[in-house]
């Protein structure tokens, strides 16, 4: 069973923003400032360089997806390249390291925050509840028709309000004497000028606040008009956030009086010099906003596994449409169940780092794909032409190097010398070494499910053959 073309623009944007914006900058706000050295002006320019990086691999995404016009965005395309093992790969390490580490990273912060409300500071209950909050808004996803649809302009409008309130904050209780004094300013800003890398892994960092902005291309055929839509949606959407986040960061830094105001996993405005109310009040407007990207990511990452169904690369079970609401039940349910596997074993700040390793890895073969359909595929329509195709694809390729580096540092070297949880080397880079394994094993599946259908065609054109012999 397909799905019907039922998003118009208007929906794919708010579907897009709501993907995007709020808590990704929640979550992986004050990391960003530690990372950038706590200095106010090195953290806004690794959200402005954050956002420069999405923008050439948008640019280069959008062209496959007019092209085509089908669901699954870069596994899809991957696919029609006929590198099925690399597609197989691709598909399911997408699903593994990045859809499900988006999702649960939503989930945990969320939980935090209601735990923070709560009073209860318990790790059991706080990764109980994230689990809670998954499987009540996987079967709101399923079971209610058009949820997605007609929600995601609340959910947008849910999204804004913990953004507003701390623009009004900064108006009431903000000033220049904090962190945005001149001192705090210049911190050190000579030394991290000289040396460059070290916004590298700050960058990279907010690589998770932007994500989201390839929604449209995970649901190209649910879209009516995507020659019109896909684009301007992409391009819009990355300003649009570009924007709210140096306005956002601008706002928080005018209402902290020194960097413990702002802890390195922090998800709240716990620790500024606020009223209670005022902290309360951005506590529950956030609660609505997490619940607004986890429903986004529900529904546009289910897509891809359902691609995957589509394509054979996964059972057909997960490609299984609830007929009441024409949502691709199993595949939401697939998606969940990786996800609370992130929430039981890892932290927020683990998860993110796992989300941008995967990625930035993911990056690189999306442009290999795109390259070798642009030339090889007569069914692909070109609407860049050479120069200005290949002035994309050379700064994708750059970003993703780049992005790979800091990812890198964020996993394994960023632990050893920061965090004093870690006892021994092994326990804090196990994770990255989990990661390379289980990538390596599917990519063994794929390579021996690829060779076994091989052979199974192989024997049937043979008998097909044997048969016209014997009718000849």
């Amino acid at each position: 069973m397909r799905l019907s073309k039922k998003y118009g623009f208007w929906t794919v944007l708010a579907s897009t923003l709501t993907a995007i914006v709020g808590s990704s900058i929640i979550i992986s706000f004050n990391m960003v400032f530690s990372l950038a050295n706590q200095n106010p002006i090195l953290m806004i320019l690794a959200w402005v360089l954050g956002a420069l990086i999405v923008i050439p691999e948008a640019m280069i995404m959008i062209e496959p997806s007019i092209a085509y016009q089908e669901s699954g965005g870069a596994y899809a395309w991957i696919k029609k390249c006929n590198w099925k093992i690399l597609a197989f790969w691709f598909g399911w390490v997408l699903v593994l390291f990045v859809s499900a580490t988006s999702l649960a990273g939503s989930c945990s912060a969320m939980a935090g925050i209601v735990s923070e409300i709560s009073g209860i500071n318990n790790i059991y209950f706080t990764k109980f509840l994230a689990i809670a909050i998954l499987v009540s808004m996987g079967a709101i996803q399923i079971l209610i028709r058009n949820s997605s649809k007609y929600t995601q302009f609340i959910f947008l409008l849910a999204k804004a309000l913990p953004i507003l309130l701390v623009f009004i904050l900064a108006i009431v209780f903000g000033s220049k004497d904090g962190l945005l004094s001149n001192e705090n300013i210049n911190k050190d800003l000579g030394k991290a000028y000289v040396s460059a890398a070290l916004l590298i892994p700050a960058i990279t960092y907010t690589g998770f606040a932007y994500s989201g902005h390839e929604f449209p291309t995970y649901i190209t055929a649910e879209i009516e008009n995507p020659k019109r839509t896909v684009p301007l949606t992409i391009i819009g959407a990355v300003v649009i956030v570009l924007v709210i986040y140096v306005a956002y960061g601008i706002a928080l830094l005018s209402l902290a009086k020194s960097p413990e105001d702002l802890p390195m996993t922090g998800t709240s405005l716990g620790n500024l010099n606020i009223p209670d109310w005022a902290k309360l009040t951005f506590n529950i407007m956030a609660i609505f906003l997490f619940i607004g990207s986890i429903n986004a990511f529900l529904m546009f990452q289910s897509r891809l596994i359902h691609k995957l169904a589509e394509s054979g690369d996964a059972h057909a079970v997960f490609g299984k449409i609830y007929s009441k609401s024409n949502q691709p039940y199993m595949a939401i349910i697939l998606l969940s169940a990786i996800a609370i596997f992130y929430i039981i074993f890892n932290d927020v700040t683990q998860i993110i780092s796992s989300f941008a390793l995967a990625t930035t890895v993911l990056k690189l073969l999306l442009d290999a794909s795109v390259i070798k359909l642009r030339y090889s595929d007569r069914k692909y329509t070109r609407i860049y032409n050479n120069l200005t195709f290949w002035i994309f694809m050379s700064l994708s390729i750059i970003t993703a190097i780049i992005t790979l580096v800091g990812s890198i540092y964020l996993m394994v070297i960023y632990p050893l010398y920061e965090w004093d949880q870690y006892p021994t080397v092994f326990s804090a880079i196990w994770r990255p070494l989990l990661m390379i394994a289980v990538a390596a094993v599917v990519f063994g599946i794929g390579f021996f499910k690829v060779r076994y259908e091989n052979k199974r065609q192989l024997h049937n054109t043979t008998k097909v053959v044997e048969v016209d012999n014997n009718q000849g």
